[in-house]
C-alpha cells in the first residue's frame, strides 16, 4: 500500500507540474505582467518557475525512489513528511484563500490525495 500510494503521488505531482505549465495560457498572464511593476514580474516569474522545479522534482524522485520513499526509513521518513506537509498546507491554503468555480473543489482534492499518500507510508511506518 506505502509503494502504491508513492506512485499514485509522483504522477499526481507530475500532472500539477504539467498543469503549472499551462497557467501562462490559461490565465492570460502576458497581460496581468504587463502591469506589474519590474521586480514583481521578476519575483513573480521566478517563485513559479521554482514551484515547477519542485513539483518536477517531487514527482521524478517519488517515481524513482518509490521503494525507498515507501519503506520510510531515515530521510525518505523526513522526504515524506515534508511533501506531505506542504500539500496539507496547500489544500487548507486552497480552501481559504480560492473560493468559487469548480476547479476550486477538484484543487481541494486533488491537494488532500496528495497529502494523504505521502501521509500513508508514514502512517504504517508508525502504527505497523
Amino acid at each position: 500500500m506505502s509503494l502504491a500510494s508513492i506512485y499514485i503521488g509522483g504522477i499526481l505531482t507530475l500532472l500539477m507540474a504539467i498543469f503549472h505549465t499551462q497557467f501562462y495560457k490559461l490565465f492570460k498572464w502576458k497581460a496581468e505582467y504587463n502591469l506589474l511593476a519590474k521586480n514583481n514580474k521578476k519575483i513573480f516569474h521566478t517563485i513559479h518557475l521554482a514551484l515547477l522545479l519542485l513539483f518536477f522534482l517531487f514527482g521524478f524522485l517519488s517515481l524513482i525512489f518509490a521503494q525507498e520513499l515507501s519503506e520510510c526509513i531515515g530521510i525518505s521518513f523526513g522526504l515524506n513528511l515534508m511533501i506531505s506537509i506542504f500539500w496539507l498546507w496547500r489544500t487548507v491554503w486552497q480552501i481559504y484563500y480560492f473560493k468559487g468555480k469548480i476547479i476550486h473543489y477538484l484543487l481541494i482534492f486533488i491537494f488532500s490525495l496528495l497529502f494523504i499518500t505521502y501521509l500513508i507510508p508514514i502512517i504504517l511506518k508508525l502504527y505497523l
